[in-house]
C-alpha cells in the first residue's frame, strides 16, 4: 500500500497496536495466567504510579479495590475515570497511558481471539 492513504494506514495501525506493557517490567502489574486465547493480569498501582503508552485487545475488567485512574489518549485528550469496587467491564481495544489517582487492585482478561 502505497501514497496517502497507505501512509495512513501505517500511522493509524502503530497508534492502534502500541508497545505491550508487560515490556515495561512494572512493579504494578503482573500475568497471572496466559494461553494462545487470553491473558489474565493483575494490575496493582499505588497512587502516581504509571504505565507508560500501551495497547490491549479487547478486555474484560475485574475491579477489586475500586479508586481513580487518570487514562491519556494517543490524540492528547485525557479522562479521569473511577473504577468501583466490584463493577466488571467489558472494554474494547484501546491504545492509552494511564496514571494511578489512588490504590486500585484489577484484573484485567484480554481477549486475544
Amino acid at each position: 500500500m502505497t501514497g496517502p492513504v497507505g501512509i495512513l494506514f501505517l500511522f493509524c495501525s502503530s497508534i492502534a497496536f502500541g508497545q505491550d506493557a508487560m515490556l515495561y517490567g512494572l512493579k504494578h502489574l503482573k500475568v497471572l495466567a496466559e494461553d494462545e486465547r487470553v491473558r489474565v493480569l493483575k494490575y496493582t498501582p499505588e497512587k502516581g504510579d504509571k504505565t507508560p503508552v500501551h495497547s490491549h485487545p479487547s478486555t474484560v475488567v475485574y475491579v477489586i479495590k475500586g479508586g481513580k485512574v487518570r487514562f491519556t489518549m494517543p490524540d492528547g485528550s485525557v479522562r479521569d475515570v473511577e473504577l468501583k469496587t466490584g463493577d466488571t467491564l467489558l472494554r474494547p481495544p484501546v491504545t492509552h497511558t494511564d496514571e494511578a489517582l489512588d490504590d486500585l487492585e484489577v484484573v484485567l482478561v484480554e481477549l486475544k481471539k
